[in-house]
């Protein structure tokens, strides 16, 4: 049995490892950045980081069902940033001053990813609360969204100014 769990949590690690890639080439083909698609794939770690929170402060086990929830967080934490990437690089690319294109692109976005988060929170709670074998993938992608959804409208902007402002900011200003 023990045998089986091994076999089958390295499987669910291999399979995020594959997913990372792609949603990877992904994000690259979509934003046609590297370092863009590398700040979009930086919210991974905090909404793993908020299952890992959770499920310490409720004492939920990390089971494979929570695995799998994992796996599938990985696309919705992404969807979220890659949501105000996209918004960022629309206002940068019609002319916006950085800090303004930033601010208007959170304010812009932030009912969409609070409400997609929180359908997403919503329609997986009964599944959560009313079966234990189900607990795990639904506390696992409740945990993940309430921790990042928030985060995310302050972790994106903060590392798009780090790490691009100065480039955004020349391309600015040649116009």
């Amino acid at each position: 049995e023990n045998e089986e769990n091994e076999k089958s949590v390295m499987s669910i690690l291999q399979a995020m490892g594959v997913s990372f890639f792609l949603i990877l080439i992904t994000m690259v083909l979509l934003l046609g950045s590297f370092r863009q698609a590398f700040m979009v794939l930086a919210v991974i770690p905090l909404a793993t980081a908020g299952v890992f929170i959770n499920f310490t402060l409720f004492g939920i086990p990390l089971s494979f069902p929570a695995l799998i929830g994992v796996l599938a967080l990985f696309g919705i934490v992404v969807n979220n940033a890659l949501m105000l990437m996209d918004k960022i690089n629309q206002n940068v690319r019609e002319g916006f001053p950085l800090y303004e294109g930033v601010a208007d692109a959170c304010a812009s976005r932030i009912e969409p990813i609070f409400l997609s988060s929180l359908t997403g929170i919503l329609g997986l709670l009964p599944i959560t609360i009313a079966d234990p074998f189900w607990r795990g993938l639904g506390g696992a992608i409740i945990a993940g969204l309430s921790f990042s959804g928030i985060l995310v409208l302050f972790f994106i902007p903060s590392i798009y100014v780090e790490f691009l402002g100065k480039e955004m900011e020349k391309k600015h200003a040649k116009k």
